[in-house]
């Protein structure tokens, strides 16, 4: 017999630059983090992938202008974890009252990592927040990705206008991975529910953070297989 593998796996996507936090480890699994958040492999898969509206933020124009203005007022990490625990207790609020419950703790801790990602680009405020100076002046470089992570158009704007609709975006992407969490089935784990969240929201929010990844198929996986023949000096393959 002679067995064939198919070693590229499409469709998929991970966290883009997110290869610290999150290890893969199965097709169902796009971006994984420390171990300690581990789920089994296989607990969910397309059927929780809905309709476009699931993305959608749970904030009005002028609640994410509200937090997007608290957001550029943080000024340490404490700040922010507080933030985002205030943000998320009011995405929920809005759909279910479960704020303080597994899944949002949860959907707390993969937004943390995302917004330590995303809040760099922000300007220097939040630059400076992360390093001193020397942060603030990364910041400030750093600030013309986020039209990349977000799908912005920030040129001609100012430094303040970049960083306030980068901001307003943290706070979009937020709100849509709170709703999206609240509509999956009740019987997902939490930290399932916190990813699948987050990555559905990034699709429309900021797909700056995702990248398609091509995967080796798991050992136990199906084969395609078939027989082959000799041909005089040649080799034939028949039902492959």
């Amino acid at each position: 017999m002679h067995d064939i593998d198919r070693n590229v796996m499409e469709g998929e996507y991970e966290m883009e630059g997110y290869d610290d936090e999150f290890e893969s480890e199965s097709e169902y699994d796009e971006f994984e983090y420390e171990d300690e958040y581990a789920y089994e492999e296989g607990e969910y898969d397309d059927e929780f992938e809905d309709e476009y509206e699931a993305y959608e933020s749970v904030f009005s124009e002028d609640e994410e202008i509200d937090l997007a203005s608290e957001l550029l007022a943080v000024t340490d990490e404490a700040e922010l974890d507080q933030f985002l625990g205030k943000l998320i207790k009011k995405g929920f609020k809005k759909i279910r009252k479960f704020a303080k419950s597994s899944t949002g703790r949860a959907l707390r801790r993969v937004l943390r990592k995302v917004a330590k990602k995303a809040l760099p680009i922000a300007g220097r405020a939040i630059g400076s927040a992360f390093g001193g100076p020397a942060g603030g002046m990364i910041g400030g470089k750093l600030a013309s990705g986020a039209g990349k992570i977000f799908g912005l158009e920030l040129e001609g704007l100012s430094p303040e206008d970049q960083e306030f609709e980068v901001a307003k975006r943290v706070v979009r992407l937020a709100g849509a991975a709170a709703k999206k969490a609240a509509q999956l089935p009740t019987q997902t784990s939490p930290v399932t529910a916190a990813k699948v969240a987050v990555k559905a929201a990034a699709k429309k929010h900021a797909p700056g953070l995702l990248r398609p990844i091509v995967k080796a198929p798991m050992a136990s996986g199906r084969k395609k297989s078939g027989r082959w023949i000799r041909h005089g000096s040649k080799i034939m393959l028949i039902g492959v």
